[in-house]
C-alpha cells in the first residue's frame, strides 16, 4: 500500500480547448483514482489533488506531457 499525499499546482497558459482538457484531466484521475478538485479556464489549470503517491507521479507526468503544462510546478502535501 501507497502512502497517501496530496498535490497543489497552477499555472496561468493559454488553453485553445478547455473543455477537452477538462475531458482529459477528468478521465486521468479517474483511472489514477485521484479525488480532488481542478478549475481549468482559457486561462490556465489549478488543481488540488489526493491518493497514492505513485499515481500522483503517474499523474504529474502525464500532465506534464502537455506542452503547456509542461514547467508546471507541484507542492506536495
Amino acid at each position: 500500500m501507497d502512502l497517501p499525499k496530496v498535490i497543489l499546482y497552477y499555472i496561468f497558459t493559454p488553453l485553445t480547448d478547455p473543455a477537452a482538457i477538462k475531458i482529459w484531466q477528468k478521465t486521468l484521475c479517474t483511472t489514477l483514482n485521484l479525488k480532488g478538485r481542478i478549475i481549468i479556464s482559457p486561462h490556465g489549470i489549478n488543481g488540488t489533488l489526493g491518493g497514492d503517491m505513485n499515481d500522483l507521479k503517474k499523474y504529474i507526468r502525464q500532465t506534464r506531457s502537455y506542452e503547456g503544462f509542461a514547467k508546471m510546478k507541484f507542492k506536495w502535501s
